[in-house]
Parts: C-alpha cells; sequence; structure tokens
C-alpha cells in the first residue's frame, strides 16, 4: 500500500482520540456533569435545603426531560433550594441520599435501581425523606412492590395527545391551591393498573367525558386519578402524572403545581394562604372551566435566597451545555476536513462504502473483504437496536452520538427518523421487558411481552455507543475504501 494511505489512519486516530476526550466531558448521560455538581455544591455548603433530580431510562425516554431538570433547577432555587440532577444510579447510597429532602423521580422508565440501590431508597424513606414522581415515574421498577406502594399506581396505558379536563379536587394542598376548580389543559393522560383512591389522598382527577379514550387500557372506568400525595413508610410522597410534553415545563400553573409539590414532599413548611371558594370532596360532575391563566410564578414559600450560580443555577441535562456544542462543532468541523480531502479523488466505490458499510469494498472487487465488513458493521447496528430498542438512535436527544452513527449510512437516518415518528409519540415503549397488562376476560396479568433483550440494566446506553462504534469502523472503511484501487 502506498506511504500516502496511511495518512487516513493517522488523521482518523487524531479524530477518536479527540472524540472519546470531548465525549468524557458529555458524560453520555450526564455523569461527569453530574459528579462536577456535586463537588460544587459540596463547596458552596449544605446549609441550604437540597433535592435530587433523577432521570434515568431503561425503557421509553421522553424528550421532555431537558426541559423538565431545567424548570425544577429555576423553581427550586428561587425557593432557596439547590438542586443536583443525575442519571448515574450509583448516587442511590446511603451517605449521599441523606443530603437531599427530596428525590425527583422525572420521568424515570423501566428499572432503574439495582437491589443494592434500592434498598438505600428505601432507608432514605423510612428515615423521613421525601419523593416527588413525574409523570413516567409511574412507568418504573415494576418489579419492586415497594416502590409500587410509594408512587401510588403503576402506568397502564394512555391514549393520543389532547386536550383534557382535569377535576382538581382538593385545592388546600400547596401544589394545587393555585389551580382552577376545572383546569383544561393539553397532555399524555396515564391511566393506571390499579385506582390508588384508597391508599393516598387524591388532588385531582381526569374528566374521562373531555377526551377520546378508544381502548380500555386509556381509562379507568370513571373514576380516574391523575395527582395525589401521602405519607408512606415514614416519609412523604407525592406524584403527579402530568408533564409528558416539552410545553407543560413553560406552562405556569404546571410549574406551580411541580414546585409546590416538590416542596411539600422536602418537608418545607408552606406559608398561610387563604381558603379556596370551593373544595369538592369528591370528584364532581363537569362544571364550567374557570378561567385566567394566573401568575407566573411566586418568589417560594421560603424567603427567596441569591440564585445559584454556575453548576448549582442549572442541572445541564444529556446532551446539552458547552461541552455537547464543542463537541458537535468539533465533529462537523473533523468531518468536513476528512471528506474535503478525498472529494477530489472521491471515486464511486467511496460513497457506496457510506451508502452500506461494505459495500465499497464489493465494488472494488473485494468480496471477502466487503462481506467481512458487511456483516461486522450491520450486526453491530441491529444488536444494538435488539438491546436497547430503536431508540438508540436518535439525533434530537443523543445527537452528540449521532455524528458517528450516521456514519453507519442512510440506515441510520431512516432508523432516526422512524424513532422521531413513532417512539416519539409514546405508541411504542421498550420496557426491560415489557411490563404485563391485565387480561379483561381473566383479571390477571398477561405474559410480558420481550421488546429487548432483558438483564443488562443500561440497555439503551449500551446500544447507543455500540452503534456509534460501529459508524467509527465504518469511517475506517470508508477512508480506507478511498485509497484503494479496484482489483
Amino acid at each position: 500500500m502506498p506511504a500516502s494511505s496511511t495518512r487516513p489512519g493517522r488523521t482518523l486516530a487524531l479524530f477518536m482520540a479527540a472524540f472519546v476526550a470531548l465525549a468524557a466531558l458529555v458524560g453520555g448521560g450526564g455523569a461527569v456533569v453530574a459528579r462536577a455538581q456535586g463537588t460544587a455544591a459540596a463547596s458552596v455548603g449544605d446549609l441550604r435545603p437540597r433535592a435530587l433530580v433523577f432521570s434515568r431510562t431503561a425503557g421509553f425516554r421522553h424528550q421532555s426531560i431537558p426541559d423538565g431538570v431545567r424548570a425544577i433547577t429555576e423553581l427550586l432555587a428561587a425557593a432557596g433550594w439547590a438542586v443536583d440532577a443525575t442519571e448515574d444510579p450509583t448516587r442511590f447510597t446511603d451517605d449521599n441520599l441523606r443530603r437531599y429532602r427530596c428525590v425527583v423521580f422525572l420521568s424515570t422508565t423501566g428499572n432503574v435501581l439495582d437491589d443494592a440501590q434500592q434498598r438505600a431508597f428505601e432507608a432514605y424513606v423510612r428515615a423521613g425523606g421525601g419523593y416527588a414522581g413525574v409523570h413516567a415515574a409511574a412507568d418504573t421498577e415494576y418489579e419492586w412492590p415497594w416502590y409500587g406502594r410509594l408512587v401510588g399506581a403503576w402506568f397502564k396505558g394512555h391514549p393520543d395527545i389532547q386536550q383534557a379536563d382535569v377535576r382538581v379536587e382538593d385545592r388546600t394542598h400547596r401544589s394545587t391551591a393555585m389551580l382552577p376548580e376545572t383546569w383544561k389543559r393539553t397532555d399524555e393522560w396515564y391511566a393506571f393498573r390499579t385506582n390508588p383512591r384508597s391508599d393516598v389522598h387524591v388532588l385531582a382527577s381526569l374528566d374521562e367525558k373531555s377526551y377520546r379514550c378508544a381502548a380500555p387500557s386509556t381509562n379507568m372506568g370513571g373514576d380516574h386519578p391523575i395527582a395525589w400525595y401521602h405519607e408512606f413508610d415514614g416519609g412523604r410522597a407525592w406524584y403527579t402524572a402530568l408533564g409528558h410534553t416539552k410545553e407543560s415545563y413553560a406552562e405556569p400553573l404546571f410549574r406551580e403545581h411541580l414546585r409546590e409539590g416538590i416542596l411539600w414532599a422536602g418537608g418545607e413548611k408552606a406559608a398561610p394562604a387563604a381558603a379556596p371558594a370551593a373544595t369538592p370532596a369528591q370528584p364532581a360532575a363537569p362544571t364550567v372551566p374557570a378561567t385566567g391563566a394566573g401568575a407566573r410564578r411566586g418568589v417560594g414559600t421560603v424567603p427567596a435566597a441569591a440564585p445559584a450560580h454556575g453548576l448549582l443555577a442549572q442541572a445541564p441535562a444529556p446532551g446539552s451545555g458547552k461541552s455537547s456544542h464543542l463537541l458537535l462543532i468539533a465533529g462537523i468541523g473533523v468531518g468536513v476536513v476528512l471528506f474535503r480531502a478525498f472529494l477530489g479523488s472521491c471515486p464511486r466505490q467511496t460513497i457506496l462504502a457510506w451508502v452500506l458499510p461494505g459495500l465499497g469494498y464489493l465494488a472494488l472487487g473485494q468480496k471477502r473483504r466487503g462481506v467481512l465488513v458487511m456483516v461486522g458493521i450491520l450486526g453491530m447496528f441491529t444488536t444494538g437496536l435488539a438491546v436497547g430498542g430503536i431508540d438508540c438512535v436518535d439525533s434530537e436527544e443523543d445527537w452528540p452520538w449521532f455524528f458517528p452513527q450516521s456514519m453507519n449510512g442512510p440506515i441510520a437516518y431512516a432508523v432516526d427518523a422512524v424513532n422521531q415518528r413513532v417512539v416519539k409519540t409514546g405508541r411504542v415503549g421498550e420496557l426491560l421487558p415489557a411490563p404485563p397488562t391485565i387480561d379483561p376476560a381473566t383479571g390477571r396479568p398477561t405474559p410480558a411481552t420481550m421488546t429487548s433483550l432483558k438483564g443488562i440494566g443500561a440497555a439503551n446506553e449500551f446500544g447507543t455507543l455500540l452503534i456509534a462504534l460501529g459508524g467509527l469502523v465504518n469511517l475506517i472503511a470508508i477512508l480506507d475504501t478511498s485509497r484503494r484501487e479496484p482489483a
């Protein structure tokens, strides 16, 4: 091989080193940010109350998670609280959890904690800790009975996103005092496997006549709690099924509802408030919707402290922050340099090598090499999908990793397009395994449906990285193909 053919190898080695270094800054799931955040928090001081926002997903991942992290951080900072955000389950230890007044499960899905982490969280709640669950927190840990009692009820199904009427049953609680008796809003309306009313204090319920619920799995037979709280096992638990959409976290009333619920779970005393005009004890007949959006939000229930700065001011979500922008810019820059270097003499087989891994070698007449590359890279791609699900290829939430994934060619863009159209609508789940549904004929759970391989705790992340690694391998093949002559 000519000496010049070694140049792509050196260039690629530099590219991969830069990619790995920048990827470490992003931390894939935000682990590096979370560790830095914890260090900064300790240096500032632990006199302020703190909340831990946990948003790990082992199944379907909501696009609104970054918006939720930002909103919670802003809202609690105004109330004098500090916030740490993480997707790292190793933060669930006895020593670490005792630093927090409240742990918020923000649209978590699937099995997100191992046995030791579950025991630590149980001990935290029994010692008086607070729990706040938001939306898909009810789509979490189906095999952990204690968690099911903590959250109140597990997710069963939902109709399409649409407008519906929320009946606010208790307007004396701090998390619903600001809401109208009938609250019209658009969201993804969860139905639950069991009705939690006998075990919790229901704050709000859903008027099932106000929205389309075509399938039995999307309603609860008329009594449909949607937000509640209860004292549980020595601690305090508050849950709201609202918060699927990105827009929710910019909605003034929902932001107040969210903030006050977390503060209640964290044991923050509410400021005295005037009694509402009406406090229905049970779900009433539909009423005329109240008007008025209300004020955006107050300063908080305790004297406002100076907003935190730096890492404490906002917990960057995965794929956000300066390091991610640097990674994207570096990736685009390296890609432009590499392809410009070969564009002038780019033969047909180089383009084919990107269109389908291995096809460039076949075009050169190197059948054995082409078949090996094709089988190897496409095998990595399909294995990544099998392990972690279609959401592994996500240009919106995992866009730092989508650059190397795109080296797999049009197949990556096709899977991403399907992901955006299908998975993000909530019609496809990726739990490990999918939770069983209730057979209406027998009243018993049906066998669980396997939608991806079981037993891998970080399946989505593993699949994402495997597909990205396959893309980098194909980039090597593309560069090698560009320097070869037909056989």
